[in-house]
């Protein structure tokens, strides 16, 4: 049986790219597409699959009589919140590549997904090398706690620091916690307010958005005599399929509330 799937964000960047992917996946069926941007358009012919055709939906409320498991959404906050919560109520799972959520808005869709005994997956990061890395990271920063991040991300970007960044650093200044460690920085005045980036606990976080870029994160680390640095880069959106693919299959067999893709490695593990 495959997978039927509703598309939120179908005409966005990322969007377009997974709508390929997922109707082009044998286990898996494009049921929808959702994009106030495009309504009524074929999106069969807008991501150049020809065996489907349907129109797109100006929102996830006009899918509901679609025979849907689940969705997924490449939107903005405020979107991807009611995208989920409406299917959430309608006992559909969801897969959630959208940044820049509140910390009540995951709380509430977490509880949500509890409430309704579904499944939610929240990924800041769907390619596979970044959450590698920051898995990585994780283990280091035991032995090398003063450790800064860099996130550079294409001009287009309106949020800053990234998700991904975020969420490196929370997971970064929660082992540090853990094991009493602190990045100290000895900055005392910033001649240029910001000049130092944004804090999660003591890890600094710098954001650069320029045209050419795509998305890219340097987690460094400083020790006595030495620097190590681990980078992941992005340099195509078709490095998140295979993380979206696979969040597709393990939510829709799972139940439960999941953030990061990581989480779901280790349910693999």
């Amino acid at each position: 049986m495959k997978i039927k799937v509703v598309l939120c964000g179908a005409l966005g960047k990322m969007g377009r790219v997974i709508g390929k992917a997922v109707a082009s996946a044998e286990d898996m069926e494009l049921v929808g597409a959702v994009d106030p941007k495009g309504v009524g358009m074929d999106y069969g012919k807008v991501i150049g699959i020809e065996n489907i055709s349907f129109p797109v939906k100006r929102s996830i409320e006009e899918c509901s009589d679609l025979p849907f498991d689940l969705i997924v959404d490449f939107t903005n906050p405020e979107s991807a919140y009611n995208n989920s919560m409406f299917s959430l109520s309608l006992e559909k799972k969801v897969v959630l590549g959208t940044t820049g959520l509140s910390k009540d808005m995951i709380e509430n869709i977490k509880r949500k997904t509890e409430e309704m005994n579904s499944a939610t997956l929240i990924a800041p990061n769907f390619a596979l090398g970044a959450v590698l890395m920051i898995q990585m990271a994780r283990k280091l920063v035991k032995y090398f706690p003063d450790v800064e991040i860099i996130e550079l991300h294409h001009n287009e970007k309106i949020d800053a620091p990234s998700g991904t960044a975020i969420t490196t650093a929370e997971i970064l200044a929660e082992e540090m916690r853990n094991n009493n460690l602190i990045h100290f920085d000895p900055t005392k005045v910033e001649k240029l307010p910001g000049s130092r980036g944004a804090k999660v606990d003591s890890i600094n976080i710098h954001s650069v958005r320029l045209p050419g870029l795509v998305a890219h994160q340097e987690i460094i680390f400083g020790g006595l005599g030495q620097i190590l640095t681990i980078r992941h880069d992005a340099i195509s959106r078709d490095c998140y399929i295979p993380g979206v693919l696979l969040g597709i299959r393990e939510i829709y067999k799972r139940n439960g509330f999941f953030y990061g893709l990581e989480s779901i490695l280790e349910k693999e593990d």
